[in-house]
């Protein structure tokens, strides 16, 4: 089922109106590519810099923000995307607000066994999964909202005080949403030269 552009107005659906993910995928045309060059600059000349010159983890960056390591399917260059992750269990988990049309989404596709992370001040080449199964992401957003309530009333509207994640229409988001699981490969080391 495709995400419409309409308004939502079930106030028990995610995305709701105000939230990041509402107005990235809702707004007009011209105001998401704002946002979308504004967010490229931040990460292009501060975030992927300083997160590679081992600053940003002396500050603590490295427990929410991760640095990813792709080949560009179209001309073979290295591409870093700073990403905020979630740990569960021994996994990573990230999280495409573009879904499928993200650069950094089809590059993993592309090329999966060129994926580097670097976490913190370390590295590694992680075993990748595209969660796909409907069920299986809506069970992560529930996971996602109970345990970072203040991260997802931002991002998608969620109301840590009032919200129920049993009464609460994810249909939408998880449409929107990529979710993709990255576990270690012990044993792999990566230069991220």
């Amino acid at each position: 089922m495709k995400p419409s552009n309409d308004e939502t107005t079930d106030d028990q659906a995610l995305p709701r109106m105000g939230s990041v993910m509402h107005a990235f995928h809702f707004q007009d045309k011209q105001q998401r590519e704002r946002k979308l060059k504004s967010w490229q600059k931040l990460n292009k000349y501060l975030m992927i810099p300083l997160y590679r010159a081992d600053i940003l983890p002396l500050f603590g960056i490295g427990k929410y923000i991760l640095l990813l390591t792709t080949i560009e399917r179209k001309d073979g260059k290295k591409r870093r995307t700073p990403l905020e992750y979630r740990k569960q269990g021994d996994s990573f988990l990230i999280f495409s607000s573009m879904g499928e049309k993200s650069a950094w989404v089809k590059n993993i596709r592309a090329s999966p066994d060129k994926v580097a992370i670097k976490r913190g001040f370390r590295k590694f080449v992680p075993k990748i999964s595209f969660i796909s199964e409907k069920q299986d992401k809506i069970e992560i957003l529930k996971w996602y909202v109970v345990n970072f309530g203040k991260s997802a009333e931002m991002l998608f509207g969620w109301n840590p005080k009032t919200d129920d994640p049993n009464n609460t229409d994810f249909s939408k988001l998880e449409d929107l949403l990529s979710i993709i699981r990255l576990d270690k490969q012990y044993g792999e080391n990566v230069d991220d030269s």
